[in-house]
């Protein structure tokens, strides 16, 4: 299954009005600006992310199918560990389930108050995926 994270503006500017089903941002300029598009490929979860000062990136939304939780708590995004060696970039940035699972982990134990939406999608993911593969 793949996953993805895709830029959705500044924090500052951004977050205090954050929507579900939000498809634009307000840019550094005031302007509004489209959130790129998840490839077509993307069938598990979607992660917004959202700009802070001095370069570092926060988780303020997930996305599966139909459901979204907007995160009361956002979470900062450790490249290493949530985007698998991949580099920040305007457009969505693929990630595999171990990165994506990492970083949900993460999420759930920042957003006790969201646990339950949470796990519910954590649930209807790993159903989606089936039984878990065994290692040689």
């Amino acid at each position: 299954m793949l996953h993805a994270l895709r830029f959705e503006g500044g924090y500052e500017r951004n977050f205090a009005k954050l929507q579900p089903n939000a498809s634009e941002y307000e840019g550094e300029d005031g302007q509004m600006a489209q959130m790129a598009p998840f490839p077509g490929s993307v069938t598990g979860l979607r992660f917004g992310f959202m700009e802070q000062p001095g370069k570092r990136f926060v988780v303020v939304r997930v996305h599966y199918g139909d459901e979204e939780v907007v995160l009361h708590h956002p979470v900062r995004i450790d490249p290493s560990r949530h985007l698998g060696g991949k580099r920040f970039a305007p457009t969505a940035i693929p990630i595999d389930d171990t990165s994506a699972g990492a970083l949900l982990g993460d999420i759930i134990d920042a957003n006790r108050d969201q646990e339950s939406e949470l796990k519910t999608m954590r649930d209807h993911v790993r159903a989606k995926m089936g039984p878990p593969r065994a290692r040689h």
